[in-house]
């Protein structure tokens, strides 16, 4: 049997969007406000849903990402946030 390809999008909560923003050192990569981004990032669900890619929203405490990134001392930046993610895909993935 063949898997279907596995990615995750990583989910913000409204309340910590703009803090995620202000503590990333690649703020300039963020969208101008949550909504813009919501949009974006539902859009990218749907193209991943279309091409059949199983596809997790991976909602996440900014806490928890700081504290990883200190541990793996990595800046909060996308590389830092995209691994964070395929961390939790993986773990989320095999525990179904």
């Amino acid at each position: 049997m063949v898997e279907k390809p596995v990615t995750g999008i990583l989910w913000w909560k409204p309340e910590q969007w703009e803090k995620a923003k202000q503590m990333s050192s690649d703020s300039h990569v963020f969208d101008d406000t949550y909504e813009d981004w919501k949009e974006g990032a539902e859009k990218a669900l749907k193209n991943f849903q279309d091409l059949r890619i199983t596809v997790y929203r991976i909602e996440i405490e900014l806490d928890e990402l700081v504290k990883w990134c200190k541990n793996q001392k990595m800046p909060i930046d996308s590389k830092a946030r995209s691994r964070f993610v395929s961390m939790k895909v993986q773990k989320h993935h095999e525990s179904q």
